[in-house]
């Protein structure tokens, strides 16, 4: 199926004018191309691996195959979702946006802000700017491409099968309903939007500029509403509630300083974070729904997870 799709995909872009109408760099094809490798990769190892292969040939060679490959190919099918949707997400990195939505809405959203404040949330903090909270919001800000990949492991490594599947998919779930808003909503942001009309900058005093510099290098401009900053922790407390209710509490504390740091960064506005709150609790049935009529999850067979021996 995936050939298929991207064959047909590959066909199209090159024989309809979208092809001359988009700018691809060779950024741009490492990300396109990287699905199809993981995918090329997992099924190259299911093959080495599956104990379907004829029996009658090379049995020793097989079964040291096998075995050889087993853990690489269950942690492969485990944190696919993650790979795949990181590089769906950062295949966005070129102007594909504005090309299918050549409209950006941050003036919609700006007005939103300003009917709900009074003036932007951006504006009314700039007399609160501090240096040291700068560069500390700055580290709760990058810590989300640590936090979730964390949960999830913490969860893996435990062998909680049904709670890992139940956070990746809902990530996934989650993701995939983002990546669509940004398509048809796309945004910059405050910080760019409003860039010439700011009194004061935010440098902090040690680890601004090389957490700017890494967030600006890894970050999609268009990517603003929902702000998936706050959607994944979130995301994150939802499941807590019922897996680890004694972690909850350090979880919603977690989720209301990233709220407070996208907000103070400039990197949303304050409806990106209320729209999180609308999105998340839909991927999170949605997720459920889609899971219980998932032939797999019928079976309640233990997670196999890859040994270190």
């Amino acid at each position: 199926m995936a050939v298929v799709v991207s064959g047909s995909l590959l066909v199209l872009l090159l024989k309809s004018r979208v092809f001359h109408s988009i700018t691809l760099g060779p950024l741009d094809f490492v990300f396109i191309l990287l699905p199809v490798g993981i995918l090329g990769a997992k099924a190259l190892l299911g093959l080495l691996s599956s104990a379907d292969a004829d029996p009658a040939a090379n049995v020793d060679l097989k079964e040291f195959f096998a075995r050889f490959f087993q853990p690489l190919v269950r942690v492969i099918r485990d944190w696919f979702p993650f790979f795949l949707l990181s590089a769906s997400y950062y295949s966005l990195y070129s102007n594909v946006i504005l090309r299918v939505n050549p409209h950006t809405v941050d003036g919609f959203l700006s007005r939103f802000d300003a009917a709900l404040l009074g003036n932007q949330a951006a504006f009314l903090l700039e007399p609160w700017i501090n240096r040291w909270v700068t560069d500390f919001l700055n580290v709760v800000y990058f810590s989300h491409v640590l936090f979730f990949p964390g949960v999830a492991l913490y969860f893996y490594l435990r062998k909680e099968g049904k709670a890992f599947r139940r956070i990746m998919m809902g990530f996934l779930t989650l993701l995939l309903m983002a990546l669509a808003s940004y398509v048809f909503l796309p945004a910059v942001g405050p910080e760019k939007y409003f860039a010439d009309q700011f009194s004061r900058d935010l440098q902090g005093k040690i680890l601004t500029r090389t957490v700017d510099y890494i967030i600006s290098t890894g970050r999609v401009s268009h990517d603003c509403f929902p702000s998936m900053h706050v959607g994944i922790p979130l995301l994150v407390v939802f499941y807590l509630r019922g897996y680890r209710p004694k972690m909850l509490i350090p979880a919603v504390l977690y989720l209301a300083l990233m709220c407070c740091a996208t907000i103070y960064l400039r990197y949303h506005y304050v409806v990106d974070v209320l729209a999180a709150f609308v999105y998340v609790p839909v991927a999170y049935w949605l997720n459920d729904f889609l899971l219980a009529h998932w032939p797999g999850e019928r079976q309640t067979t233990p997670m196999p997870v890859a040994s270190t021996g």
